[in-house]
């Protein structure tokens, strides 16, 4: 397996047996520029590459080129699967959001949808929003490296309720923290209790959705209870903000599965 201090490259295509010889490797966009002119890696440099599969592999390079980098494939492995929990983050302000993706890639997460809620303060023009997505993808890919992942989490497009109501039907459990209950009569249930009562496995799917700055309105958490049992949650008796509330939030869900050192449940 490889040392944590080698750089990482996502390639296009799946990787090829082990022990393959002088295997071109399909970088996407930018990443011949990256490795030649930016890192200036040569010949004899190893590197860890990993498919979109995520498989991975320990690679020697053997062609160093604008036209061409190759590379000898040592031994291709397949880690344990991370739990597959996403995340669904109401858009918040451009520095905000962007610490966002960054942490929540490096906790884990399997996929990441922005969402414009009623009280969302940031509103993107279709153009506008196609470039942030980009943008965004980028800080997820940057992060995935830094963390040593094997895979890079789906970054969707912005979506509103409705096409969160879509997305969020394909998970096993749908989780909103949700602030407007801190205080209120009703008791909300705290992640772990959540999870137990739903009787939550390493396979479960999960969605953690939180609100944007301005937080959800009641209706938007009705229509994911009524739509798809999404359970309203509760991260402690005070108000945090939305970035902090999505790194809490999220790491508490994998934890609880397995993940971040937690204890797998059966």
């Amino acid at each position: 397996m490889c040392e944590l201090t080698l750089h990482r490259f996502f390639v296009t295509t799946s990787l090829p047996g082990s022990g393959t010889p002088s295997w071109p490797l399909p970088l996407p966009e930018g990443g011949p520029h990256h490795l030649t002119t930016v890192l200036r890696m040569s010949p004899g440099d190893r590197v860890m590459v990993s498919d979109p599969t995520g498989r991975e592999a320990e690679a020697l390079l053997r062609t160093v080129s604008r036209e061409e980098i190759t590379a000898d494939i040592g031994t291709v492995a397949t880690r344990a699967p991370m739990p597959r929990v996403a995340l669904a983050q109401g858009l918040a302000r451009r520095e905000r959001m962007e610490l966002v993706i960054q942490k929540a890639t490096e906790l884990g997460a399997s996929e990441i949808m922005p969402v414009a809620f009623a009280r969302s303060i940031v509103r993107l023009a279709q153009e506008r929003s196609e470039k942030r997505t980009d943008r965004w993808r980028r800080i997820a890919e940057e992060a995935a490296k830094q963390a040593q992942r094997c895979d890079v989490p789906a970054v969707h497009e912005t979506a509103d309720i409705g096409g969160l109501v879509e997305f969020a039907a394909g998970f096993d459990v749908v989780l909103v923290p949700w602030e407007q209950a801190v205080g209120a009569a009703e008791k909300l249930p705290g992640i772990g209790e959540a999870l137990e009562t739903a009787r939550a496995g390493a396979l479960t799917t999960v969605l953690v959705v939180v609100g944007p700055e301005g937080g959800l309105e009641p209706g938007e958490v009705s229509a994911l209870r009524q739509a798809v049992g999404a359970i309203p949650v509760s991260l402690g008796d005070t108000i945090l903000r939305t970035e902090t509330a999505a790194v809490v939030a999220l790491s508490l869900a994998v934890y609880e599965l397995g993940g971040l050192g937690g204890r797998p449940r059966g």
